[in-house]
């Protein structure tokens, strides 16, 4: 399953390299991640906690940093595993200038499986867009010093999250979303 998009946050390209390359920073931005250590250079131990109405469980798994040319491109390995099944595959992030501040533009490759993999492929890429879209709002207002970022905040109400996400969803297939 391939999944792609771009968001533009209001800082400069080395605040978002910063961020991006920040554990501490991931961390706290990234929806259901509660761990996020870095055991040796570049490769760190994750877990993910997965809380959606029609499933929820637990991933733990690697997160390798693979390829990195600084200020502009990462490329991360991720391997994971957990009660609801298996994400594997690889992921790419662009930093572009843009006048408004910086453009994130990211490509992911993933193999998924099990129970995950039941929930079909649109679904998925839903999820996964609606969790970058979370991401990359939530480390702008960190990197912006407006806020802090989504993991540290009131837990969101999975019902709400759900009606948010099928409601983004019904708009993207029609061509009405302003993310891509």
């Amino acid at each position: 399953m391939r999944v792609e998009g771009h968001e533009t946050i209001g800082v400069s390209r080395a605040d978002a390299w910063r961020g991006v390359n920040d554990p501490e920073v991931l961390k706290a931005c990234t929806p259901g991640v509660t761990r996020l250590e870095e055991t040796r250079p570049d490769h760190f131990e994750a877990t993910l906690e997965l809380k959606l109405p029609s499933i929820h469980g637990r991933f733990d798994g690697s997160v390798d940093i693979v390829e990195r040319t600084e200020p502009n491109y990462l490329k991360l390995h991720i391997d994971a595993k957990g009660a609801p099944g298996f994400v594997n595959g690889e992921a790419e992030l662009n930093l572009e200038e843009a006048e408004a501040g910086t453009v994130l533009r990211y490509v992911a490759d993933v193999q998924v499986g099990g129970q995950v993999a039941r929930l079909g492929q649109r679904m998925i890429s839903g999820v996964t867009k609606e969790m970058a879209g979370q991401f990359f709002e939530s480390l702008e207002r960190v990197l912006t010093g407006r806020g802090i970022c989504g993991a540290l905040a009131a837990p969101r109400n999975p019902i709400a999250a759900f009606f948010q996400l099928a409601w983004r969803t019904l708009l993207n297939l029609l061509g009405l979303s302003r993310r891509s």
